[in-house]
């Protein structure tokens, strides 16, 4: 008697979703950058609050993509994907805020470093698997 193996096909699906999602997340992450950097470099605001609005407009084009291209999730209602979404990415700006405010102030890391080390962090931890499992979930 021999075991059922698990098949390729949901170990690349996986793959292909974690990588769809990590280009997504670099645009938008790049998009929420220069917002961040146009804000306190060109306009004066304080960078805890280009931080949280940097995040939003990273967000803005995140949903979308992701719903579409990274987790292919068309084929499912929107509006309950979307509120969770607006949950997830409320926690989203908060630990970016929070880890960008924390790393400058107390550890005397510039905000464009703090910005890049906490994007890196709260994408691994909390925003991809909150979409995976939660927002976008199968």
């Amino acid at each position: 008697m021999t075991l059922p193996t698990q098949p390729d096909a949901p170990v690349a699906a996986r793959r292909r979703t974690f990588s769809r999602s990590a280009v997504t997340s670099l645009f938008t992450t790049a998009l929420d950058f220069a917002t961040l950097t146009g804000l306190v470099e060109l306009l004066g605001v304080d960078y805890v609050l280009a931080t949280w609005l940097g995040t939003i407009v990273g967000s803005l084009s995140n949903f979308t993509i992701n719903r579409v291209w990274a987790f292919d999730a068309r084929d499912r209602p929107g509006t309950g994907q979307f509120l969770r979404f607006v949950l997830v990415q409320a926690g989203a700006s908060l630990w970016h805020t929070l880890g960008v405010w924390i790393l400058t102030r107390f550890a005397r890391i510039p905000y464009q470093e703090s910005k890049l080390i906490i994007a890196v962090v709260a994408y691994l931890g909390w925003n991809y698997p909150m979409n995976r499992w939660f927002v976008f979930r199968r």
